[in-house]
């Protein structure tokens, strides 16, 4: 006897979401409830400008609709980036240019990431669509990791935030290669089973298309890899909102989860705190790195917040600035919708040792040869 209980991936942690949003959404208008942020707790966790229960809901609602604003229409279109990939790329491409160019592939896929600019906030669509078109596990690692950061869109920002000194931009580029191909080559070996969820495995990841709008005639000429007839023209463009349309809906519950998360540690963590905190070569970094964690910026728009933090070394600000488009709490929820829980642990704790490595690297070499090869002062 057979029984069915089949559950959507993804169903059991959106079930979740959806119950913390609820709870919170009672808290947040339920004033007798807000009520019991008392003044001797608010003294010891609120941040100094949401030290009154009256006003951390302006301030959680700023930050929130703030990194949306922010955030959102990247990620938009991370998604149809994702599509064009699905729809238009041959389904065995990837995996052939792989096999052919062997480990050598891996520093290619970094270094061809500034042709197709996408930020942290829309990288993930992406990498998702390539898993599922076969591109092998530290390929897909490197482009994640160094896409955001190696993207000319950013380090162009990075170079008038930083009032046009070119040495800030070359600095975040290089930290954003040498993490990813650092990372990518740690996780060589890795089986895509035990890192990826088992719908990216043969590349059909089509669990909320319905039947109607995709026929399953498995012609030969849809060449997205899918399995669906697309047809020539009008069939591909229909596909392609489909895909655009499916991305951005997987991704949203888990991307409005982190800025949700992200909301609340910047409404109840005072950053004036964690500056206090930051004093020295270790815990400048480990404070900067914190910051970037927690305010979970857009790639393209963080270099204006880091260079506001003057009280920092460039140590500091390098580990704010190539952690930051590689892991922060949205990024954490939208790495659930493609990597299991034990990778993701993994993935984390690589990164931040990389981003550490690099920041001693900086600050006891380049920094140095730098200075040696401009006449530049520290």
């Amino acid at each position: 006897m057979h029984t069915s209980q089949h559950v959507q991936p993804g169903q059991r942690d959106k079930a979740v979401i959806a119950l913390l949003l609820i709870g919170f959404i009672t808290l947040f208008f339920t004033p007798q409830i807000a009520s019991l942020f008392t003044p001797d707790l608010n003294d010891r966790l609120l941040s100094p400008e949401a030290n009154q229960s009256s006003r951390w809901r302006e301030n959680f609602s700023t930050y929130f609709i703030s990194i949306c604003l922010e955030a959102g229409p990247f990620m938009a279109l991370g998604a149809l980036a994702a599509a064009l990939i699905e729809t238009f790329v041959p389904a065995g491409l990837l995996p052939r240019l792989a096999n052919r160019l062997g480990v050598w592939g891996i520093p290619a896929v970094v270094l061809a990431a500034p042709l197709f600019p996408v930020c942290e906030c829309g990288v993930v669509p992406v990498v998702r669509r390539l898993l599922g078109k076969g591109l092998p596990l530290p390929h897909a690692i490197a482009y994640l990791l160094a896409a955001p950061i190696f993207n000319p869109v950013v380090l162009t920002g990075v170079w008038i935030a930083y009032f046009r000194d070119p040495i800030y931009p070359f600095l975040r580029g290089l930290g954003g290669v040498m993490v990813a191909l650092a990372v990518a080559f740690l996780f060589l070996r890795m089986a895509k089973s035990r890192a990826v969820k088992a719908r990216f495995l043969s590349g059909h990841d089509h669990p909320h298309i319905p039947i109607h709008t995709a026929p399953h005639d498995h012609s030969h000429d849809a060449n997205c890899g899918c399995g669906h007839d697309h047809g020539p023209k009008t069939g591909r463009l229909s596909a392609l909102m489909i895909h655009v349309r499916e991305d951005f809906l997987e991704m949203t519950p888990y991307f409005l989860f982190g800025v949700f998360l992200a909301a609340c540690m910047k409404t109840f963590i005072g950053q004036t705190t964690l500056f206090e905190l930051g004093e020295g070569p270790i815990m400048g970094p480990a404070v900067m790195m914190a910051a970037a964690f927690i305010m979970s910026l857009c790639s393209e728009a963080d270099a204006f917040v880091s260079a506001s933090f003057v009280e920092f070394d460039v140590g500091a600000h390098m580990a704010f600035l190539v952690l930051g488009p590689m892991l922060d709490i949205k990024l954490l929820a939208m790495y659930r919708t493609v990597f299991h829980t034990r990778f993701i642990v993994q993935l984390s704790l690589t990164i931040i040792a990389m981003v550490s490595l690099y920041v001693v690297f900086v600050n006891l070499v380049a920094w140095n040869w730098l200075d040696t090869l401009f006449g530049l002062e520290m």
